[in-house]
């Protein structure tokens, strides 16, 4: 991965830790049902899209397929670590549907990249 993306890796799930390590974060009050979500799949969206920038300017080629899961599986897994955190924090439980929205979120973003941004047409996998 490229350096600074790396860098930039480590500070926002550096904020995304800090996000989950509030009673209530920012304040946060949903107008709709399910708005929670949205947010959760915005964020990891974001982290998978900073790791798969990291991963396209490393200065050497990686395979389709890496391009598109290891940015998914690594937001995914620190969806899955983060939901652990909350359940240490007082005011949050962890939720499984958390977890679906950050993964959601990360597949959403990679197919957009690699199908419409790196026009990778191969099927990933």
């Amino acid at each position: 991965m490229n350096p600074r993306y790396t860098v930039l890796t480590v500070f926002y799930c550096a904020g995304l830790f800090w996000l989950s390590s509030t009673a209530s974060p920012i304040h946060f009050q949903p107008a709709l049902p399910g708005e929670d979500k949205l947010l959760h799949a915005g964020l990891y969206g974001g982290l998978a899209f900073v790791v798969s920038m990291g991963l396209r300017r490393r200065g050497r080629p990686v395979g389709s397929a890496v391009q598109f899961w290891a940015p998914i599986i690594f937001a995914g897994l620190y969806g899955v670590s983060d939901e652990w955190h909350q359940s240490f924090v007082p005011g949050r439980t962890p939720d499984f549907w958390d977890v679906c929205a950050d993964t959601a979120g990360a597949v959403i973003v990679q197919l957009v990249l690699c199908r419409y941004v790196w026009h990778l047409h191969r099927a990933p996998g």
